[in-house]
């Protein structure tokens, strides 16, 4: 099926205008994004860069920064985000149920 087929093109200037419950004027669309691989592996993305040309394997201060996150930030933002009534879009790969069953 083409595009076109599918959905009708309309600019947006020709639209009638988005109007929000009370008033709002942002949409805010939290994505949590939970990640995990294996450290002696080369993580996918770095906090703390390297010094020099190359990277560390396992790169111990990045992949910390990752168990952290899984051991415990991820839990006071679910927190946070449970006060102010708030649910999020959850966004991860297909190791993380496995290496942390409990999140």
């Amino acid at each position: 099926m083409k595009i076109k087929e599918r959905i009708d093109y309309s600019a947006i200037v020709d639209r009638k205008p988005l109007s929000l419950p009370d008033g709002g004027r942002v949409i805010v669309w939290p994505v949590v994004n939970l990640e995990e691989w294996p450290p002696e592996l080369p993580l996918p993305r770095r906090i703390l860069t390297p010094p020099g040309e190359g990277g560390h394997v396992p790169d111990i201060p990045n992949w910390c920064w990752s168990e952290y996150g899984m051991r415990i930030g991820v839990w006071r933002l679910m927190k946070v985000l449970e006060e102010f009534g708030i649910t999020p879009t959850v966004s991860m790969n297909g190791t993380v149920p496995e290496a942390y069953p409990r999140v």
